[in-house]
């Protein structure tokens, strides 16, 4: 029986110092890659490169979601003071995860932090603390402060000519949900800024070498209009090329 591709979701690690350590993922990322016509599964975290490789050949397709920040020494900065550290085994095993899926031209998609793991993983740096970058600060990327319960600001972003994004989601401009205080800075090797805010913040990279590779820096899981449900169309479609009715 024909099916749709396996698209392999590394979760979020809360509380890996204590005793019993979970992990835990949004449902609505496994539901837009189901809705897409995907087979979403969700990829422990292990150090051992033998089981990174079995998870990359099993999976068609790899999905990093959002998640706290990476090690600025990564990318040869000092901690901010705002840093709020991501787990060390989650992080490792992203950017194993993605040097495996680049070698093998996996697609990748990656939301938040994953758009800023892909970036960090090709040798590009980040803004720690947009708040403090030169820029428009009347655009919010992140909820307003005095709401708790307001967790996301709302913005426009323009989609650069010719990218593969501005064809994927056949507009030139939409509009956005944000929740970051982070964002791409200097790009890494071989990708391009595919979309921005108003305020000059990098809010979308590609690769069009690859098969897919797009990191997008906002929610599109959470974002039910057409534009942003062609993100994960366009990604499944591209995963489904790999399938190996063998496996």
């Amino acid at each position: 029986m024909p099916r749709g591709p396996v698209i392999g979701i590394s979760p979020d690690n809360q509380a890996a110092d204590q005793p019993h350590p979970v992990y835990e993922l949004p449902s609505a990322y496994a539901l837009a890659i189901e809705k897409a016509g995907g087979i979403p599964i969700l990829l422990p975290h292990t150090a051992d490169p033998a089981t990174q490789a079995a998870y990359m050949h099993l999976i068609d397709g790899l999905l990093i979601p959002g998640g706290n920040d990476l090690d600025p020494s990564l990318y040869g900065q000092a901690p901010h003071p705002t840093l709020r550290r991501l787990d060390s085994l989650r992080e490792k095993f992203d950017l194993a995860m993605l040097a495996l899926a680049q070698a093998r031209n996996r697609p990748v998609l990656g939301i938040c932090l994953g758009c800023q793991t892909m970036n960090v993983r090709r040798g590009g740096s980040l803004h720690q603390y947009l708040p403090e970058v030169p820029r428009d600060q009347s655009i919010r990327h992140t909820g307003n402060p005095a709401d708790s319960t307001d967790k996301n600001a709302w913005h426009s972003v323009s989609l650069s000519q010719g990218s593969k994004l501005r064809a994927i989601l056949k507009c030139d401009q939409l509009t956005v949900n944000s929740r970051h205080r982070q964002a791409v800075d200097r790009l890494g090797t071989g990708l391009t800024a595919c979309a921005a805010s108003p305020d000059g913040v990098m809010e979308a990279i590609e690769d069009n070498t690859m098969k897919f590779w797009i990191g997008v820096q906002w929610h599109a899981e959470t974002l039910t209009d057409p534009p942003h449900a062609e993100l994960f169309n366009a990604f499944v479609a591209a995963a489904a090329t790999n399938i190996d009715p063998s496996r």
